[in-house]
């Protein structure tokens, strides 16, 4: 593919890596209001249907390590035109299926495309600015991919309520393409000609060289239990919402959306207070809140049983403090070893996926008809992505 300008030549916009970046989320969460019209379409029971999201995750942990070497050795933009390709055709795969079976391959396909959006974007940024510059980028860049969560389960609400699951992935290939001609005309190399370019034998020493960095392993831990304490809510929050609140798809779609404005408004308060505080100060108050919000939710059910307020309360603290700590954390990984960046930001991402699986793969086994379980799940993630960052306060010169 033709290159439109030269590493360095441009600087990237910001909004084009946050939108590019926020396909990935947007494709997990437009297919949670739909779950249980997947499930009447293909009569399958729910433990089945949950495969739609979780190997959705796993897709995305798998790829990306894999695409961040190839950000590294080929470049950050023909690596992104590629994927998103992939993406808007496993999407019109995903609606044309005819079993639940092919939808799941065509959604780990999905996942596979889009995955490039983050690692390669992350890589730009930092290409493009120095250790405290990038978190302050990776920040703005979590503010506008926080529109992602918002946007997704009210649209998939609607369409699914309207035209069923096939619009849902029809609409997921539309804005995929349109997001791959935006890139096509304005998205240029970052990385410089004379970079030294991995060779192949160096991926797995590369990954090796990370997994055994504490700084690298510290921060992508805190960003995998920080999703986490999500997905253990989110593989389930349709049912409980409709199970035991009484309200139906569409209005979990929106009310979900809604609350994705508090993780927005966490990611521009950390753009703020990163460039006036240091960044370890910031996190500490995050991270309070992280945990305060995870605690509390496990708290209110105790004392007083479900309810909406609740439920929305903690979550939208668990939100904020997310916005807040998810940039700093996906800097940090970077950071720790910037001469390989796309495959840092590769491997950070993919663990922090992994993590949120495992625990919406943990959330989907424990829920049998009491929510408690899962507010403990949530708690727990949420004191394990603490206790990475004491790790992190331990290291010479944290965050």
């Amino acid at each position: 593919m033709k290159q439109r300008g030269s590493a360095q030549s441009a600087s990237p916009s910001i909004v084009l890596l946050g939108i590019a970046s926020g396909l990935s989320p947007f494709g997990v969460t437009i297919a949670v209001p739909i779950l249980a019209g997947i499930a009447t379409s293909f009569a399958a029971d729910f433990g089945q249907v949950q495969w739609v999201i979780s190997i959705y995750l796993f897709g995305l942990a798998a790829a990306q390590p894999f695409n961040g070497f190839l950000c590294d050795r080929f470049g950050r933009r023909p690596v992104m035109l590629t994927g998103f390709l992939i993406f808007v055709l496993a999407s019109v795969a995903a609606a044309l299926a005819t079993s639940l079976q092919a939808m799941i391959v065509f959604r780990f396909l999905q996942a596979a495309g889009v995955s490039v959006g983050t690692v390669a974007s992350r890589a730009v940024v930092r290409d493009t600015h120095d250790a405290h510059g990038s978190t302050v980028a990776l920040a703005w860049i979590a503010a506008i991919m926080g529109f992602a969560p918002i946007l997704a389960p009210v649209m998939g609400g609607l369409l699914g309520a309207q035209g069923g699951y096939i619009s849902v992935f029809l609409v997921t290939a539309a804005l995929g393409f349109c997001i791959l001609l935006l890139m096509w005309f304005y998205l240029p190399e970052t990385l410089q000609p004379d970079h030294a370019r991995p060779r192949w034998a160096d991926w797995m020493r590369n990954y090796l060289r990370l997994l055994r960095s504490p700084p690298f392993m510290a921060h992508s831990l805190i960003f995998g239990f920080k999703q986490g304490s999500f997905f253990a809510f989110l593989a389930v929050g349709a049912v409980i919402f409709e199970n035991h609140l009484g309200i139906g798809q569409r209005e979990f779609g929106i009310i979900w959306g809604l609350m994705a404005f508090t993780y927005v408004g966490g990611a521009v308060l950390s753009a703020r207070l990163t460039r006036r505080y240091p960044v370890p100060l910031v996190m500490h108050f995050a991270i309070a809140a992280t945990l305060c919000g995870g605690w509390l939710i496990v708290a209110v059910y105790l004392l007083s049983g479900l309810s909406v307020a609740g439920l929305l309360v903690p979550l939208a603290l668990l939100m904020a403090a997310a916005g807040t700590v998810t940039p700093v954390a996906l800097a940090g990984a970077v950071n720790a070893h910037f001469e390989i960046a796309g495959t840092a930001s590769g491997l950070s991402s993919a663990i922090g996926i992994v993590i949120g699986g495992m625990f919406t793969v943990i959330s989907g086994y424990v829920y049998e008809g009491s929510f408690l379980p899962i507010a403990v799940l949530v708690a727990v993630a949420a004191t394990l992505s603490a206790l990475c960052w004491l790790w992190v306060c331990r290291q010479p010169n944290p965050a």
